[in-house]
């Protein structure tokens, strides 16, 4: 799609096109819906965020500036679409654990470049689907979404050590994980 035929396309979605609706819908649907299934628990979750977070995006383009950052800013509004729908299911009880008394967190970042290299993006959404929600959320908001840990903190109402635990976490089970990944899926043969 060019630059001007986006550009006409939003603007008869702004003018409340319903056919240009549906084609916005269904032009950028593969792209939301594999940032909503990053922070859902399942498809179905995922789908109901999808959903939500596009009446958002619809109603909300006149907030965009510039159609070069559309996907960017269609990203930010279904990550806190996907925020708010977990608020609103009253998870947030799941977030409120502390680190542990004498534990120290892990380097945030993991560096089984090799092990990834080797799995689908699929693999790595089912990994992450895997994790606790709490660990999930903040892996997601700090490693794909680049905030700090200050800001998750004020974003999901936890301390900043708490948001640094849970990271910590999500990056010890990911690790362990992908290891099991790379394990071979049968025995040698023995003679």
């Amino acid at each position: 799609m060019t630059d001007s035929q986006l550009a006409q396309l939003l603007n008869d979605c702004r003018r409340g096109s319903q056919a240009a609706q549906r084609s916005f819908y269904e032009r950028y649907y593969g792209y939301a819906l594999s940032v909503c299934l990053v922070y859902a628990n399942d498809r179905e979750d995922a789908r109901e965020i999808l959903n939500d977070g596009f009446m958002k995006a619809l109603n909300k383009l006149e907030s965009l500036q510039q159609e070069s950052a559309l996907r960017a800013w269609l990203r930010r509004i279904m990550v806190n679409t996907a925020l708010d729908y977990y608020r609103v299911r009253r998870r947030r009880e799941l977030l409120l654990t502390a680190l542990p008394a004498g534990e120290e967190p892990l380097e945030p970042y993991l560096n089984e470049e090799q092990i990834l290299a080797t799995l689908s993006a699929e693999d790595i959404i089912r990994l992450l689907q895997e994790l606790p929600l709490p660990y999930r959320l903040v892996f997601s908001l700090y490693v794909l979404d680049g905030y700090s840990h200050q800001e998750i903190a004020g974003q999901l109402g936890l301390a900043v050590s708490t948001s640094r635990a849970h990271l910590s976490e999500a990056n010890r089970r990911l690790r362990l994980a992908l290891t099991d990944q790379a394990k071979p899926t049968h025995e040698p043969t023995r003679r």
